[in-house]
């Protein structure tokens, strides 16, 4: 999911408050079955505090002496964990997970504004998707091993990235969109070989929300504690208040039929209906009928559901297929928090084309596919 930057976004304010420098780790390349995949990253600063996780606990602590060195000789380095066997209780880990992770260190210099951090923060900022690549080995001098930049994808055929990736990493900066995969790519300019990680970027997911009633408050902390932006909409001016919903990243006062006037609809990732008016709830399904959000959540029964769509036509065909209702995962919620957590399980299972269903009723070669994907 687009949200596996969010903790880094949060650190790069943070470091832009001081000066001095951090080392960013992040997993290049994994073999087997591992906590993490590619693309995962986690900050370590001087005093080895650790902001993300790898890992899981496993190298964590070897990966802030590892990272002593970068400080101090400001030279990225790649170090490799082989948990395969029973030979890594030789040099004092012993985790038997039983899959392998390469990870680069890179230092984050405080004059050089922490990038590659700022560019990942800026991209997001932004709104704004597309590749971030890294030299991870390299001895040519314009392209040193720790050099990240940032291509960013266009949405008119890709002619943006095209026209800024500097040769020759276009075709795998290509690949890279259009698979959304990381990968690592070995390039040779002018005889010299370099081996580049390619890392595909999304902005943060964003949450609409349609009501601002009391349980609309444990689904914006739940969705802010996930990494979600979120929007929260109500027709009632008294309810959209910032000591009500402090999380939340916008608070609006918007008349349904205003909706299409103040928002940008197709922005958003998935929206939840919980007005409790039946009738607010027609006149905002009705707003959006021509969105193309990909998730629609509504609270209530399957008849209040059958009702709603029913009262918008023909118009109904436009959104039908992308309407869940009663929103949310089947995991015996009864509480407003256990209700959001319900609301925010089932989203991400259908964002990610999962079943919700348990880990341990899949098979094996299906749990190493999910696992952290």
């Amino acid at each position: 999911m687009a949200n596996k930057i969010n903790h880094l976004i949060d650190a790069y304010r943070r470091l832009n408050q001081q000066t001095e420098n951090s080392v960013l780790a992040t997993i290049i390349e994994t073999f087997g079955s591992t906590y993490q995949k590619a693309g995962a990253r986690m900050l370590i600063t001087k005093e080895g505090e650790l902001i993300g996780l790898l890992g899981g606990g496993c190298f964590e602590r070897d990966l802030v002496e590892q990272a002593l060195s970068v400080f101090v000789t400001g030279t990225a380095k790649t170090v490799f964990y082989d948990m395969r066997s029973p030979d890594d209780v030789i040099w004092g880990l012993g985790l038997g997970c039983n899959g392998a992770v390469k990870v680069l260190l890179q230092l984050l210099k405080a004059e050089d504004n922490f990038s590659p951090l700022n560019i990942i923060a800026d991209a997001a900022e932004a709104n704004s998707s597309g590749v971030l690549i890294t030299i991870c080995e390299s001895r040519h001098a314009d392209f040193p091993s720790g050099h990240s930049f940032f291509l960013p994808a266009s949405t008119a055929g890709n002619r943006q990235l095209l026209s800024t990736a500097p040769f020759p990493f276009t075709t795998s900066a290509l690949q890279t969109v259009s698979h959304q995969k990381p990968r690592i790519e070995s390039h040779v300019i002018n005889d010299q070989e370099i081996r580049a990680f390619y890392d595909p970027l999304q902005p943060p997911l964003r949450l609409l929300v349609f009501g601002a009633g009391t349980d609309a408050m444990p689904l914006v902390q739940c969705a802010k504690a996930l990494g979600w932006h979120v929007t929260v909409v109500d027709h009632r001016p008294g309810h959209i208040k910032n000591e009500r919903f402090p999380q939340a990243d916008r608070l609006l006062n918007i008349m349904p039929e205003d909706i299409s006037d103040n928002l940008e609809l197709d922005q958003f990732s998935a929206l939840v209906l919980m007005t409790h008016n039946i009738e607010y709830d027609g006149r905002y399904l009705k707003a959006i009928v021509n969105c193309h959000i990909p998730f629609i959540g509504l609270l209530g029964p399957t008849h209040r559901k059958d009702r709603l769509l029913q009262n918008l036509g023909s118009e109904a065909t436009r959104i039908t297929n992308r309407v869940f209702g009663p929103v949310g995962l089947d995991i015996g919620a009864e509480t407003p928090e256990e209700i959001a957590l319900s609301i925010m399980a089932g989203i991400h299972a259908e964002l990610s084309e999962r079943s919700g269903r348990q880990l341990s009723s899949k098979s094996t070669s299906d749990l190493h596919e999910c696992i952290r994907r």
